[in-house]
């Protein structure tokens, strides 16, 4: 059997533990293909409102979300590049507007030309699956490419929780564990 390979690989990163794996775990398969990596984090404005009180964001939050967020992905780009090791001409960060599971099967993935999306386990609660679904899931079923659900062992999750800790630190971030 031949082995599969691939030219250009997606990954998904919302800030959580589990996009953190599936972006180490996409790192991974680059260093040993030798593909491009497109690191993709879409924003739901539908979903973010002000302390959860169900009011809209104005443009001037709208704003200050994009430019934050665009320094956090160029910072991440500058650490993958200079701490792991990939190179700068491979790889893409890249922010987006709208609803993730939309964009990611939808747009992103067609337009870019993606033969693999790297995705991390749901987040979510059973309750929270079922009544909006998981992002994961719906891509593992709709995309027109090879997907990957990239997830940890108990035996590998120290050495997991260790990179996801120093990626956290170097981009300054802290996140709740999901």
């Amino acid at each position: 059997m031949e082995e599969q390979t691939y030219d250009r690989i997606l990954v998904c990163i919302d800030g959580s533990d589990n996009s953190f794996v599936a972006l180490n775990t996409a790192i991974e398969t680059v260093k040993r293909t030798g593909a491009t990596l497109d690191v993709l984090r879409v924003l739901d404005l539908n979903a973010l409102e002000y302390g959860g009180a169900g009011i809209a964001l104005d443009g001037e939050k709208v704003y200050e979300i994009e430019h934050r967020n665009e320094d956090f992905m160029t910072k991440l780009k500058r650490i993958i590049v200079e701490k792991r090791g990939l190179d700068a001409d491979k790889v893409h960060v890249h922010l987006r507007f709208g609803n993730p599971k939309n964009v990611i099967v939808k747009d992103f993935q067609p337009e870019y030309q993606n033969d693999l999306i790297i995705v991390g386990t749901s987040g979510k609660t059973l309750i929270q699956r079922i009544v909006v679904g998981s992002v994961a899931s719906y891509v593992v079923r709709a995309a027109r490419c090879d997907v990957l659900m990239a997830r940890t062992t108990n035996a590998d999750y120290q050495q997991v929780r260790q990179q996801v800790d120093e990626l956290e630190a170097d981009l300054d971030i802290k996140h709740k564990r999901q």
